[in-house]
């Protein structure tokens, strides 16, 4: 199946992850599997294909193997946040991804939605981009347009490579409200160097 060898443990702390990804602000990572096989296929369908069945079989699997072990582990998030498309690219895509997913996983876990975040530009697709050029594409490039009145929130996105986008959505919102907890859902995660690392910090007792 298409996911890690442990599902639901943070990966925060999963050392060839870490190596990769931009989190200052946020606390905690919780993903499903790499970027590969199915997991890829069904992200690139949804995204450029327009299948929005995708996303409840993408918020399925996450739920099954990764939250309901995360749920054992550690307190659920007060609400759930979709990282925001652009209104350039959400006209060309005529959906937002992360939202679809944030829907799907709204209704399997009863956690609710709410939305404070927007896009404050259009930015270059990350794709295109290296590391160093993806931080300064996503620089300012959320902004906060309501309030939120939660102590732990969850903000969904479909994959991350160096996390420089829902970094920058999480920026945002601890500008406003520093003592949040903010926790990253991800449907797949890219690249990963050394995932073997995460079944052997395991069974180590390192996470």
């Amino acid at each position: 199946m298409p996911h890690f060898a442990v599902p639901g443990f943070d990966l925060i702390h999963h050392p060839s992850i870490v190596e990769n990804i931009v989190y200052p602000y946020f606390n905690h990572l919780y993903a499903l599997g790499e970027y590969k096989g199915i997991l890829r296929q069904l992200i690139t369908e949804l995204k450029f294909a327009n299948k929005p069945l995708c996303a409840e079989v993408l918020a399925t699997l996450f739920v099954h193997f990764t939250y309901t072990r995360m749920s054992q582990l550690d307190d659920l998030p007060d609400a759930l946040v979709p990282t925001p498309l652009s209104a350039w690219r959400y006209a060309q895509r005529g959906f937002n991804q992360a939202r679809l997913l944030t829907q799907a996983l709204s209704r399997f876990t009863d956690i609710p939605i709410i939305e404070p975040l927007k896009r404050a530009r259009h930015t270059q697709a990350q794709s295109q981009l290296d590391k160093t050029d993806r931080l300064a594409n996503m620089e300012n490039a959320f902004c906060l347009v309501d309030d939120i009145d939660c102590d732990h929130i969850a903000v969904i996105d479909d994959v991350l490579t160096t996390g420089a986008t829902v970094n920058s959505a999480c920026k945002a919102i601890v500008s406003a409200y520093p003592d949040i907890r903010i926790s990253v859902w991800s449907m797949a995660v890219t690249p990963l160097t050394k995932p073997e690392i995460l079944k052997s910090a395991y069974s180590s007792g390192d996470i």
